[in-house]
């Protein structure tokens, strides 16, 4: 007996099922891909955050590459709140870095 064999839903099951769930996002095209390696950017800069102050420009350029790359996912999808969060959030991380590169 196979262990690993997937069962294939016919597609009038996958409709009116209340117990199979699919993924509302996409998979395997350009948003797939940046949205994850958006979030691993996310999670290096949180990472390098609670590493102490000694990591703090690593923490803001890979928060503000994260942040970027989940814009993109917004427009992309054509998601509003994405959209908006993140463009404010690519503001205010650029200008610390700004900040950061001239004082």
């Amino acid at each position: 007996m196979e262990k690993n064999k997937k069962k294939m839903f016919d597609p009038k099951e996958l409709e009116n099922s209340k117990r199979i769930y699919k993924s509302a996002t996409p998979k395997q095209d350009a948003s797939w891909y940046v949205k994850w390696f958006a979030s691993a950017c996310i999670l290096i800069a949180v990472l390098a955050r609670s590493a102490g102050v000694d990591y703090h420009l690593i923490d803001v350029w890979f928060s503000l590459v994260g942040t970027a790359g989940w814009f993109v996912v917004g427009m992309l999808w054509k998601d509003r709140a994405l959209i908006i969060l993140n463009a404010v959030l690519v503001f205010i991380l650029a200008q610390g870095i700004i900040r950061d590169l001239v004082a």
